[in-house]
């Protein structure tokens, strides 16, 4: 018997037999080409796209991963990228394909959004079915599946979704991949246990061992004896039995035992993500990244009519619930393919968000008013990121007010008591809380970034990385300020971020003075239990216990200690 513990992608307890994947092998024979054999190349590559785009436009019907799929299929970038190759370096279409693959996906895994990083198994997948389409195979990689297998892969990809009888599968274990990956989503949503990204761990599985998933207390067991087969048998029917009952209440206000209400919002970035929120009982959503829909345009920034229909679109998914935009916030790990800018030493510290704004006015109004229009159809409030001073909060609703009057003039309707709000993320926004408060209508804690400036930590920086943790004490005393500020002004106060999705922080956030957590839709239901099992008293208790706390390792038992009460 082994044991060993990995990250959690998706909670749950699984037990039985290890199927693992084996892909016929499709790497590219690459080699060079003489100059008449270009266009053949060429020809070959795009009867493959056609003959692939067929097969796609029929899964793409109500299905916005395909649909996404198709886009990536479609767009010209792809398809100029390997014909430059096979032009200019005269390689065949095989390995101008796989390099081309290679250079886009090296592009997004330099983004530090770990949203936008999944994006790359979609390239991947993409790519992979059109050297499948070139080379003639078409094998099933699940055709031996049974009912009741942990699926153990390589990595795992969107379509692979469509050919696995999810119905048969139990758990899920990859070397690479992760939870913002689709199949990460994927197994959160059909409640199947995952572990995604263990890495050097992989080896020491084998197709047909006997494992214990434990995604609760990050534990894999392999072959395990009888008796502790049967102790885990207990403990995952209990398990089944609390997570229907969290379902079932998922819809219900998350209120404290002492009737202070808590919304539990969910973060999204598509229309699709908003109804999957919805879903799952979220109170509405607290940060739509409204920089997704620039960064999937193909060749210019989307239009005024483009974006508005987004927004939209957003907004009536949330069935009256709020919605609260964020605007664009791009720059340090996020770029635009059609709007390259110079390369900057340190982009986290550069041209970003509401900077980036404050100078392309141009572009910033467009979505100003997008935003504005269709703040009519329902309760929208916008967020402006990145915010270190007065003067570019007064800029941008200086602009903001500028579109309300062209729109005045032009006769178009909005909702004019729409709410506007800032970011908290920077250092220099906490020390100017108080006075930000004054001005706007609420704040919006960006857990992420505000651990990355505090610590002074690269998160993209293998070296440090380890060293931004979102419960180091400057980090907990600096929420405990900017709910301080928010007071004084009767600001209500949401927060983001890593620790809004932490079991075992909900208490003492909701002590500290939190309004609104926004978080990942899939934990939504277990925060909102958690809450109404929290007394505001015992949370402030906690939270006043946290202030004091010098070290991360007190924080971290203090939360730990917290956590095993509740689950007790």
């Amino acid at each position: 018997m082994e044991k060993f513990s990995f990250h959690i992608s998706a909670e749950g307890i699984a037990l039985g037999k290890l199927y693992q994947v084996k892909r016929a092998n499709i790497a590219p024979q690459g080699y060079i080409i003489p100059d008449q054999e270009k266009e053949r190349e060429k020809k070959r590559f795009t009867e493959a796209v056609e003959n692939l785009s067929v097969s796609l436009q029929q899964l793409a019907v109500g299905n916005q991963i395909f649909a996404a799929h198709l886009e990536i299929l479609k767009d010209p970038a792809l398809t100029e990228s390997v014909f430059s190759k096979i032009e200019g370096e005269n390689k065949n279409a095989e390995l101008s394909l796989q390099e081309a693959q290679e250079e886009i996906c090296s592009l997004f895994q330099g983004i530090e959004d770990d949203y936008l990083k999944g994006r790359t198994t979609d390239i991947k997948d993409v790519c992979s079915r059109i050297m499948r389409e070139m080379t003639g195979l078409s094998d099933n990689p699940f055709d031996g599946l049974e009912k009741g297998a942990i699926v153990l892969a390589e990595d795992l990809f969107p379509s692979d979704t469509v050919q696995m009888d999810l119905g048969r599968v139990i758990g899920l274990i990859t070397r690479y991949g992760g939870p913002t990956s689709h199949v990460g989503i994927i197994s959160r949503s059909r409640g199947i246990p995952a572990a995604l990204g263990i890495g050097d761990k992989y080896p020491i599985l084998s197709h047909g061992d006997f494992v214990i998933m434990d995604a609760l207390n990050n534990e894999l067991i392999i072959n395990p004896d009888e008796s502790l087969i049967n102790q885990y048998r207990d403990k995952a029917s209990g398990y089944a039995r609390k997570r229907a009952g969290v379902l079932k209440e998922s819809g219900e206000p998350a209120r404290t035992r002492d009737g202070k209400q808590i919304h539990v919002m969910a973060n999204a970035g598509s229309v699709d993500e908003v109804v999957q929120a919805m879903e799952y009982g979220a109170d509405g959503i607290g940060l739509f990244r409204s920089e997704l829909l620039f960064m999937q345009s193909k060749d210019s920034f989307p239009g005024e009519d483009t974006q508005f229909t987004a927004y939209r679109k957003a907004i009536e998914a949330c069935k009256g619930k709020s919605i609260t935009i964020r605007t664009l916030d791009i720059g340090g790990d996020k770029s635009l393919p059609y709007y390259p800018v110079e390369k900057e030493d340190n982009p986290f510290l550069g041209w970003r968000g509401i900077r980036f704004c404050l100078d392309k006015k141009e572009v910033f109004k467009v979505q100003l008013r997008a935003l504005l229009r269709a703040s009519a159809f329902g309760r929208l409030k916008i967020m402006f990121p990145m915010v270190i001073s007065m003067e570019e909060l007064r800029a941008a609703k200086g602009l903001l007010e500028d579109c309300k009057q062209e729109l005045d003039r032009e006769g178009i309707g909005y909702d004019k008591t729409m709410e506007t709000g800032v970011m908290i993320e920077t250092p220099a926004a906490v020390m100017l809380a108080e006075e930000l408060a004054g001005e706007v209508d609420f704040f919006s804690i960006g857990t992420n970034d505000l651990v990355q400036y505090t610590l002074a930590v690269d998160r993209t920086n293998r070296r440090v990385s380890h060293l931004g943790n979102a419960f180091h004490p400057a980090v907990v005393r600096s929420v405990k300020m900017i709910v301080e500020a928010a007071a004084k002004y009767q600001r209500p106060v949401s927060l983001c971020g890593e620790l809004a999705g932490d079991t075992g922080a909900t208490q003492i956030l909701v002590g500290m003075g939190i309004d609104s957590l926004s978080l990942s839709f899939v934990t939504v239901p277990e925060i909102k239990q958690i809450i109404r099992k929290t007394d505001m008293n015992r949370g402030r208790e906690l939270a006043a216990k946290i202030y004091q706390k010098a070290t991360i390792a007190e924080v971290h038992a203090l939360l730990e200690e917290n956590k095993n009460k509740i689950d007790n």
